[in-house]
């Protein structure tokens, strides 16, 4: 069986994508220790069951227990040093309901879990987390509107909630900095296996970047096409597969806008006044030295100095033709989503190595196949509109 057990946690926007491709990928290999990681290529659906959310709670419980069971047989299937479960989502969870529910489903390993988590400076943190919930649909608001939200988040309460973390798990709780300089070789995928091997030595293949930022032009063109999925009554968590899947599409294209989401001046002064005192309870608590204080302060130094925002409005960057063969497409997708909601949706999951089932096994798997396909075109369509030089195209 698996010796200790291992979760990384995060944080979101801390290259959590790339390290869970790499150990998804076997890319890292060491001759003195050896480590397994789940099977899927992040542990999300495990993560989700200890979210601290009302709803559904018996069957987040009935999922828990069955996910967790799982993950027990899985452990005791593997004969390594270290087994791997790694997910963002367990960042967003109470670390006492983690060590809880290893104590009922693993309990072998409730003593020698490691925790290792990256945190993200503010400012970063959230411009980062704007473009993602654009790209996603779970907001579509200017940045100057999102700001203040973010300050509510619990997740951006960084210094209350990690002192939790060490409090529940003490030296077994690892924080880094997901701070360039501060990482090893510059990369977080070397720090993490460095820290996950207590610094042993280890040989790393490249890993491809898989979670590429989307230019600000783009981003302007997920916020409108995501405008549509919400007035077509797509549910988020299809919003959000959509957005992932049009983004790797996106990203995987040569032809690309590059212009970079960047913060103004006045946005980085609201987050350094607002985010000024949890960075240096940060700073006191897990580094000893002003990381996240500098962080703000360079955040400010570096920001722009235009006197409004960058327009975050596809169109000015898109011409009518273009936002109009949109809407067309957003809304045939729509309509194929609505008559088969989970064909596409678990072909994207099978294409992101999180289910391992066959399609061809399920009933009507035909039609299925069928929808599915078709929503890919439609994606496809969308992504050769969004690179530069298509007006023509559009218009024609």
């Amino acid at each position: 069986m698996v010796k200790d057990l291992v979760i990384h946690i995060g944080d979101p926007k801390t290259g959590s994508s790339a390290i869970q491709t790499a150990l998804h990928q076997g890319a890292c290999s060491c001759e003195t220790v050896t480590f397994i990681s789940q099977p899927e290529v992040n542990a999300s659906k495990l993560a989700l069951t200890l979210q601290p959310r009302p709803e559904n709670a018996v069957q987040k419980a009935k999922a828990r227990e069955r996910l967790f069971r799982e993950r027990a047989a899985w452990a005791q299937a593997h004969d390594a040093d270290l087994g791997i479960l790694s997910a963002e989502f367990f960042a967003g969870a109470e670390p006492q309901r983690l060590e809880e529910t290893l104590r009922e489903f693993m309990p072998q390993y409730v003593d020698n879990v490691r925790i290792i988590a990256y945190v993200r400076p503010h400012a970063g943190r959230i411009l980062s987390g704007y473009a993602q919930e654009l790209k996603v649909g779970s907001y579509l608001g200017q940045l100057d509107e999102f700001v203040p939200v973010a300050h509510r988040k619990r997740m951006h309460k960084y210094a209350s909630r990690f002192a939790k973390w060490q409090e529940v798990f003490g030296s077994r709780f690892t924080l880094r900095p997901f701070v360039r300089e501060k990482l090893r070789r510059n990369d977080v995928v070397e720090d993490f296996f460095h820290t996950l091997l207590h610094g042993a030595e280890f040989h790393l293949n490249p890993v491809k970047d898989v979670n590429q930022s989307l230019a600000l032009e783009e981003l302007a063109a997920m916020r409108f096409l995501q405008g549509l999925f919400v007035g077509h009554d797509i549910p988020p968590f299809l919003r959000l597969a959509l957005g992932a899947a049009t983004a790797r599409i996106l990203t995987a294209q040569s032809n690309r806008y590059r212009s970079k989401l960047r913060l103004d001046r006045h946005n980085a002064e609201r987050i350094r006044s607002l985010f000024l005192e949890d960075a240096k309870e940060m700073d006191a608590h897990f580094w000893n030295e002003p990381l996240m204080v500098s962080d703000l302060d360079s955040a400010v130094e570096k920001a722009i100095s235009t006197p409004r925002m960058q327009p975050i409005q596809a169109e000015v960057y898109y011409s009518a033709g273009q936002l109009a063969h949109l809407e067309q497409l957003a809304e045939a997708i729509a309509g194929l989503l609505k008559v088969r909601r989970f064909a596409w949706y678990h072909e994207h999951l099978r294409r992101s190595s999180m289910r391992f089932d066959c399609l061809e096994d399920e009933p009507n798997h035909e039609q299925k196949r069928k929808n599915a396909d078709q929503v890919w075109a439609l994606l496809d369509e969308i992504v050769a509109l969004l690179v530069p030089g298509q007006e023509e195209r559009a218009a024609g």
